[in-house]
Parts: structure tokens; sequence; C-alpha cells
């Protein structure tokens, strides 16, 4: 989505744990405004700061839209509860939940004042709603970000400049997650023998397709907030 938004010409802001030289040198190439910053989002205290920064750079009175996109997440620790630690409980749903929250809440706070289009996509998954063994913190995260896709959109709804908010689950992709999935014991992840065989069989789904189907998405202003979206529906139903 960023490279996308990149050759987009839009003004573009990252935050992850650790630099993109990629997208750095495709911005340089595209003379994209790119602001990065690297930085562990699990440190979520931390957050509000990174957000204030980043608005001295949007003038209200010139932004046409701005949108939050909340893709930050991990799938650590892959393991049935009761095997867990504290510490992995807490990291895990520190960077699946809290950090997309606070984000939002700073999104919110910060653009009250812009009277343009804003928007907010929660990048969720198909484990919001499908339970998984092995996967406790994962699914639970994932649904506690769909729910606040829903909560968020009702509270935005009256309004007269509100943010839309949706909530976009891409389908199974062919990332570095997917990987390590196939990596893990199959105790601790009953399912694995499933993505194993879509690896196998190239059914995994190209990133960089759905990055641009979310970015159509968000572009339709057809898809009400609060809405929650599956792109294996979106994309099924083009064919």
């Amino acid at each position: 989505m960023a490279k996308l938004v990149i050759d987009e010409q839009y003004k573009v802001f990252c935050i992850s744990r650790r630099m993109n030289y990629d997208l750095k040198e495709r911005a340089s190439q595209n003379r994209t405004f790119f602001w990065y910053q690297e930085q562990d989002l699990g440190n979520v205290h931390e957050i509000p700061e990174l957000v204030d920064e980043i608005f001295t750079y949007i003038d209200p009175a010139v932004a046409s839209e701005i949108t939050l996109i909340n893709n930050a997440g991990i799938v650590e620790p892959v393991k049935a509860m009761g095997n867990c630690t504290v510490a992995e409980i807490i990291d895990h749903v520190a960077i699946n939940l809290s950090a997309p929250l606070v984000l939002a809440n700073e999104f919110i706070n910060k653009s009250r004042r812009f009277h343009c289009k804003k928007n907010i996509v929660n990048i969720s998954s198909g484990a919001a709603i499908n339970p998984y063994a092995g996967w406790t913190l994962y699914c639970s995260t994932k649904a506690g970000l769909d729910m606040s896709t829903r909560t968020i959109g009702l509270e935005q709804g009256n309004l007269d400049f509100p943010v839309r908010i949706l909530s976009i689950a891409p389908g199974i992709l062919d990332t570095a997650m997917q990987e390590r999935l196939r990596k893990v014991d199959i105790n601790d992840f009953p399912m694995k023998p499933k993505f194993e065989k879509l690896h196998e069989q190239s059914r995994l789904t190209d990133p960089d397709k759905a990055a641009r189907i979310i970015l159509d998405l968000v572009k339709d202003d057809s898809i009400l907030s609060g809405s929650i979206t599956d792109l294996r529906n979106v994309q099924s139903s083009d064919k």
C-alpha cells in the first residue's frame, strides 16, 4: 500500500520497527513527501508524541483527505493458551490491539479541525470471526479491532465532519507471516497443513493485488463507516 500511494504522489507517513529503505528510495525517485519513523508500536505510550509530530506536517487548510492505515501486527505466539508467557500475551495485545486503538484515538482527536475526508482503515483477518486453535491471541485481537471499527463508526456517525472507519480482511496473503506459520509445530497450530497446502497450490493472495483492492475500497464512498469487508468476497463478486 505504501508503494502505491507513493507512486500516486500522496504525502506518506510510515511507522515500523525497521526502516524500509526500498520505500525511502522509491519516494526519493518519485519526489514524494516521505516521513519515516523507526518505532516499535508495542511501546504504546510513545504513540501520541509520534502522531503529534505527524500532524505538524499536515495543513488543515490544504489537506483534501487524510487516512490512517492500521496495518502493523504480529502473529506470535502461536500456541495454545496455558502455554503462553505473560510477556507474550502483553506484547501481542499491545501491538495488535492497543496500538491501533491509541493511533485511532489520537488521529480522531488531532483531525477534529480538519473539514475534509478522513478515514481510518483497520487491517483485519478472517481470524476475527473464525477460531483457530493456537491462535487465541491473534483471533481475539482481530475480533477486538473489528468491534472497535463498529463502535467508532457509531460514534462518528452524526458529526459534521466524521472520520469514516473501515475494517478490511485481505485474505491469506503470501507474506513472511505465512512463512513463519509453515515452520511452527503442528501441535501448537493444528491448522498448519491447511496453510501448507494453500502455499503448495499457489493459492495465497498476492499482497500487491490486495493492496490495490484495499486502496480502491477506501476511495469508494459508498462503503459505509463501521463496515467489515473481506477481500475474498470482493474478489469473487468481481469475477
